[in-house]
């Protein structure tokens, strides 16, 4: 199993940020590799709300809520589509804890790929250098949309 986390302060109440996040289908506001998400359940929150996500520069996941604790985290088991990375399993947790400099908030993706010693060899060299990146990514768009209202600017709107 392969694991990147990362935390970042944001200046904003926590609140407000647990409200960002648990919004599944709009993390398309803040994340900058994602184009487009929105909801596959009519469920918005607890376990089992899904959502969609369209990546850049092409791809999908489908990720399920599979535990959640309201107001301080949720962990999501990511489904890859079309063009995302062949994961065997995977998981992204996200929380959100009160910081006397704001709201601390931390991402952890957990995978692993198919593909056996393939999948190893694929990991080390194409998907790893790209979670590296992603991680600090998303939540430094996450504090630019909760501190200065910048939403992401790869967004693509519901046609």
């Amino acid at each position: 199993m392969t694991t990147f986390k990362d935390t970042i302060i944001i200046d904003a109440p926590k609140e407000r940020v647990w409200a960002t996040i648990a919004d599944l289908g709009g993390i398309q506001q803040f994340h900058p590799g994602v184009s487009r998400s929105y909801y596959l359940s009519d469920q918005r929150e607890g376990v089992g709300a899904s959502r969609r996500c369209e990546l850049l520069p092409m791809g999908t996941v489908d990720e399920k809520a599979v535990d959640w604790q309201p107001g301080r985290e949720f962990t999501l088991e990511i489904v890859p589509g079309p063009k995302a990375p062949p994961f065997k399993e995977a998981h992204g947790r996200m929380w959100v804890e009160e910081d006397e400099a704001g709201t601390l908030v931390g991402l952890q993706i957990d995978y692993q790929l198919k593909f056996g010693p393939l999948g190893r060899v694929m990991d080390r060299f194409l998907v790893q250098p790209q979670f590296r990146k992603v991680v600090p990514r998303i939540l430094r768009g996450l504090k630019r949309y909760q501190e200065d209202g910048e939403v992401n600017p790869n967004l693509r709107q519901a046609s």
